[in-house]
């Protein structure tokens, strides 16, 4: 019966002398620079210019023609969304939508398509 708990317990010791001491601090690092970045997030709601900054950023090759706010947008308001949208000055009738909470960029089109910028997958 020892045996089957001491095995466990030598285990872990070993592993967690094993780990490096720099990887560690790294690891609490970016977790508390998470932890920074979200709370300054989550006071500040971003602006229309905000968000159309954003989207230069993203694409800076056209402009943006600002559309409306999410409220003006049936299925958006149905996801209880909060943010703009706008069309690019090409040839296209999808959009972006720009959370003003999390500051994340949506392909958006007013029939309900809404997918996260970067995550369509190519093959």
């Amino acid at each position: 019966m020892k045996r089957k708990f001491i095995f466990p317990v030598l285990l872990l010791t070993c592993t967690c002398l094993a780990m490096p001491i720099s990887q560690t601090a790294f690891a609490s690092q970016i977790k508390h620079n998470k932890t920074k970045h979200t709370k300054s997030v989550s006071h500040k709601q971003l602006t229309k210019e905000e968000a159309e900054k954003l989207l230069l950023e993203y694409n800076n090759k056209v402009k943006y023609i600002y559309q409306g706010d999410a409220s003006q947008f049936k299925s958006l308001k149905e996801k209880n969304l909060q943010g703009y949208v706008f069309l690019p000055d090409v040839d296209t009738d999808i959009g972006y939508f720009v959370d003003k909470n999390t500051c994340s960029i949506y392909f958006f089109h007013p029939s309900g398509y809404l997918e996260l910028v970067g995550e369509t997958k190519n093959n």
